[in-house]
């Protein structure tokens, strides 16, 4: 367990304190990402709206899947 505790710490190091070049760039973009999502998630969950959509029209929509022939 010692050995897992200590990957992850050192894991968490790296991403806290890149020491590369690339390191650091791949550190941004994860971040930028991060950041990304994030504000998706706020946009499109902010108006608390009721999907237009319920079980009964998408099933219409879908269509029910025939019963397999009895033989």
């Amino acid at each position: 367990m010692r050995a897992i505790l200590a990957s992850l710490g050192a894991f968490a190091a790296a991403g806290l304190r890149p020491r590369t070049p690339l390191a650091k760039a791949i550190v941004l973009v994860l971040l930028i990402k991060l950041i990304g999502v994030t504000a998706m998630r706020i946009y499109l969950t902010a108006d608390h709206a009721v999907p237009a959509v319920d079980a009964a029209a998408m099933a219409r929509a879908v269509g029910v899947a025939a019963p397999p022939p009895q033989p």
